[in-house]
């Protein structure tokens, strides 16, 4: 385009002559020559066409008519500049008799503003694929462009706060995290029900929180909607995640609460988490185990019970079911000789029952001979030792006072001393496998003929324990204690063809509990003669050891009173 004002080539691109200011006016100016001249031009181009068509009309149709049809239908833009020279468009073809073209009629509202080459920019502007630019430029050269600015600043704005709030809403119905800040204002407020319908949208968008599912179990809670809360723990066990543990405890916790310790009982009984059955065990009720599998032994047995949490087994041996009234588990279950059914409950602080164990236990060992103990039952009137052998690496027990031994009994270590007078000795063998066989049952009846007064030879050891400074009285008393000595003649026995009485010496204390010293003497039957005995511990037998000879045991002689003068009356002090 050539600048009107100076002549310099205008770009295609500007609104303005970039040499000398001059402003592109899109709309010529309107010259009535140059209109005429068109509408010659296109009365032409239209006789041209109608000749063109000659063939095509009928016969009652007249040139008139076609050219009037013809000159009904517009031209287009392109069809104009085929037809016009570069002469004509300088020269102007727009008239009067276009003006009620509805192509001109869109250009009718800038001929005022605009001038120039108006097929021109009017081509330029269909060509440019930036419609929008070009709209700005037209506005910015229209004399209303502020308007438009401010009107379109309007709409710009207007569109955003639709935009904003579309979004906003958007953001509110998908969002998480916002509609749980929504269900927690109104938990804050009392308002459990709308808290939880935020809650349930926010779960809804985004389950994976747990955090989430435990406030709004607590939510439940609150509202009673227990069900729903119990519910939403158990899918946070079942997602097995961190907050699991979490979960298990509030489970637990509201059983407790509400003393249901047979539920706690089936939800543990079915938890593989190690760390929850841990901290809860006092809850599980399982059932007792034992130390020894069920079966058939050739041995004894102790069979122990056992059980993970604190409480209470109660047991039978004898096939029935147990009950809490049956007998209580407080040590191993010695199983002997025979067949043995142990059925067995736990019950727990929480008074939970277990299921019942079993087992049936067979004891198959040989039951140990009696012991063979010499001499044999009778009378007899010098002392022997007692001996008991048994079954090889058994223990014998025996008892003095008619009762059947048993393993807390006084073991047999070696040769017993005969007691004086009757006495009456069951002996009976546990095996090494702890199996107690059958008894063996003595009496016996010493009659010792001898002149001495026994109780005469005790008072002679207590006057000897005086005299040596043992004791201090004759009542045996120790010095600076309570405890006395005491002894007894209960036995007797022979050494190197000599009868003696033995005397076995005792400490008395306060409680009046008699205790063996490990002292022993003996006494001659026959003379009465006093003798210290020796025991070797090992072989369970007695010596002779050192006399005590009858100026040990005398009564000291008192010793007589001196007589003293008086003394003489103290004279008065000497005045000076």
């Amino acid at each position: 385009m050539i600048c009107p004002n100076c002549g310099e080539e205008i770009a295609d691109d500007l609104l303005y002559c970039s040499k000398c200011g001059e402003e592109v006016k899109l709309i010529p100016e309107y010259e009535p020559e140059i209109e005429n001249e068109i509408n010659g031009t296109l009365q032409d181009l239209e006789l041209i066409s109608l000749s063109d068509d000659e063939d095509d009309v009928t016969a009652e149709g007249s040139q008139d008519d076609l050219a009037a049809s013809a000159t009904n239908e517009l031209p287009s833009l392109e069809s104009l500049r085929e037809a016009l020279t570069e002469e004509d468009l300088d020269e102007g073809f727009l008239d009067e008799e276009n003006a009620d073209d509805p192509y001109y009629d869109d250009t009718d509202d800038f001929d005022e503003e605009y001038d120039g080459d108006f097929l021109d920019e009017l081509e330029d502007f269909e060509d440019d694929e930036d419609v929008v630019r070009q709209i700005a430029l037209a506005i910015r050269e229209s004399r209303f462009r502020w308007l438009y600015i401010i009107l379109g600043l309007i709409v710009i704005g207007g569109i955003g706060l639709v935009i904003f709030y579309l979004s906003q809403h958007v953001y509110e119905d998908n969002s998480s995290v916002y509609q749980a800040s929504l269900a927690r204002e109104a938990a804050a407020q009392g308002n459990f029900v709308e808290a939880i319908d935020h809650m349930e949208k926010a779960l809804l968008l985004d389950d994976s929180d747990s955090s989430l599912k435990f406030t709004l179990a607590d939510y439940y809670f609150e509202i009673d909607e227990e069900e729903k809360a119990l519910l939403m723990l158990w899918e946070i066990i079942y997602d097995k995640d961190i907050n699991s543990v979490q979960a298990y405890r509030q489970l637990i916790q509201y059983y407790a609460d509400n003393k249901e310790y047979g539920k706690i009982e089936n939800i543990l009984s079915n938890c593989e988490d190690q760390t929850v059955l841990a901290q809860f065990s006092d809850y599980l009720a399982e059932a007792p185990e034992f130390s020894e599998e069920p079966g058939t032994y050739d041995q004894v047995l102790w069979v122990k019970l056992s059980s993970v949490s604190n409480g209470t087994i109660y047991y039978t041996l004898d096939g029935s079911d147990p009950t809490t009234e049956s007998e209580v588990y407080t040590s191993p279950i010695h199983m002997e000789l025979g067949i043995y059914e142990v059925n067995a409950i736990f019950v727990n602080n929480y008074g939970i029952q277990s299921e019942i164990s079993n087992g049936v236990f067979t004891v198959d060992v040989r039951k140990p001979d009696p012991p063979e103990v010499t001499p044999e039952s009778g009378e007899y009137n010098e002392p022997e030792m007692i001996e008991a052998e048994g079954i090889k690496y058994g223990i014998i027990y025996y008892t003095t006072d008619g009762t059947i031994p048993t393993d807390e009994s006084t073991e047999y270590v070696g040769p017993i001393p005969m007691p004086i007078g009757h006495s009456h000795f069951i002996f009976l063998s546990y095996s090494q496998e702890g199996v107690a066989g059958d008894i063996a049952d003595i009496e016996y009846d010493l009659n010792i003929e001898s002149d001495l007064d026994l109780q005469e030879v005790i008072n002679h050891l207590k006057q000897y324990n005086v005299n040596s400074g043992k004791t201090i009285d004759l009542a045996g008393h120790l010095p600076g204690n309570t405890s006395r000595y005491s002894y007894t003649i209960g036995a007797a026995l022979k050494l190197d063809d000599v009868v003696y009485y033995l005397i076995t010496e005792n400490v008395i204390d306060s409680a009046e509990s008699s205790i063996k010293t490990g002292a022993f003497y003996l006494a001659d039957v026959k003379k009465g003669d006093l003798f210290k005995a020796i025991r070797d511990d090992e072989e369970m037998t007695f010596t002779r050891g050192a006399a005590i000879k009858p100026e040990d045991y005398a009564i000291p002689e008192p010793v007589a009173e001196m007589d003293v003068p008086p003394a003489p009356p103290m004279q008065p002090p000497v005045q000076q």
